[in-house]
């Protein structure tokens, strides 16, 4: 089996991270055991190691243990087993942005390296162990899907687009405006969702107003969609999300840019509200393709302890003072003793 030891954090901008493994000997003398690690976190996903072998070579393979629907991963990796004597014999393969889906969640390299070299060119120990390094960076999580427009909802769209360029007095544009009302057209007010995907240890979704909502927080402008990434599970604390949208494809295609949000405590977020009408990505075949890119995620205001719980920084404040305190107590105390 292969058992993780040590791991480090380069302070590079692909927010590198170098994992350690001790392999044991069962990997090469027991070809039918299991050898995968146990999962390990990178990049907001959840992998894994494993290998394979036949009588005269050895594979090794990075496994992405939280696959889900409509999601690839890519990432740049590289193994390297370690030799004993030096370095510069270590052995590596490694890939850039390599691809992982729920269809193909395991990749490497089946050749990695003869079983004989391991023990000739001096890379197990006495007890047919070596050490074997994993790195991951630059991983880019990707979510796309097509929301199925229905007809009813496409037709009153595109008939409410064309009856808008064809007018242009005033008069019709307000009996227009009183026919379909101010925030949407008549019998078109709805919510479009996409199913649920896995990031960073949530369930997530998004969900898209073709007319915008208007609510307390929200006032969309009539006829501009709003689009919202909800989290669907841990509403324990607020987190920080950065990503990317795009909507549409090819001539109607929109890019939000990175945007920073916020997922509060309900799991809600700011959105994004572009200005473009819903009817102007719609395609012939009623459906909008859905992107979502460089997903990143950090919670806010939590502090872990080492001891496994779990505070507040408002909580993590009044401890602080408390302490203050006592140490100012135990001065004046002190003082009373010695005067």
């Amino acid at each position: 089996m292969a058992l993780l030891y040590r791991l480090v954090k380069l302070p590079d901008r692909f927010q590198t991270h170098v994992f350690t493994f001790v392999v044991t000997k069962s990997v090469t003398r027991d070809p039918d055991r299991d050898v995968t690690s146990k999962e390990f976190a990178c990049g907001h996903q959840k992998w894994s190691i494993t290998f394979s072998r036949t009588d005269k070579m050895l594979g090794a393979y990075l496994v992405w243990k939280s696959a889900s629907e409509s999601v690839r991963v890519y990432v740049d990796f590289t193994f390297t087993i370690l030799n004993r004597e030096h370095f510069s014999v270590n052995e590596s393969f490694a890939g850039k942005q390599v691809k992982f889906t729920t269809d193909c969640p395991a990749q490497g390299n089946r050749n990695y390296i003869p079983v004989s070299d391991l023990y000739g060119r001096n890379f197990t120990d006495a007890n047919g162990e070596f050490q074997l390094e994993l790195s991951i960076g630059h991983v880019r999580t990707v979510y796309d899907t097509e929301f199925g427009v229905p007809t009813s909802l496409t037709s009153r769209l595109l008939h409410h687009h064309h009856q808008i360029q064809n007018h242009h007095n005033p008069a019709a544009g307000n009996a227009l405006q009183h026919q379909y009302g101010t925030a949407s057209p008549r019998g078109t007010k709805c919510k479009l969702e996409t199913s649920y995907f896995t990031f960073g240890g949530f369930d997530w979704n998004l969900a898209l107003y073709p007319h915008g909502v208007k609510d307390v927080s929200c006032t969309s402008v009539e006829g501009r969609m709003s689009v919202y990434l909800n989290r669907c599970t841990g509403f324990d604390h607020q987190c920080r999300v950065r990503y990317m949208l795009v909507l549409g494809d090819g001539e109607k295609r929109l890019d939000s840019g990175i945007l920073d949000d916020v997922s509060d405590s309900d799991g809600k977020s700011y959105g994004w509200h572009p200005r473009y009408k819903f009817s102007e990505l719609v395609t012939k075949v009623c459906t909008v393709t859905f992107f979502i890119t460089q997903l990143f995620l950090s919670q806010l205001n939590l502090v872990q302890l080492m001891t496994g719980f779990s505070i507040t920084m408002f909580e993590l404040i009044i401890v602080g003072l408390l302490y203050i305190y006592n140490c100012i107590n135990c001065y004046y105390t002190n003082l009373k003793l010695f005067t």
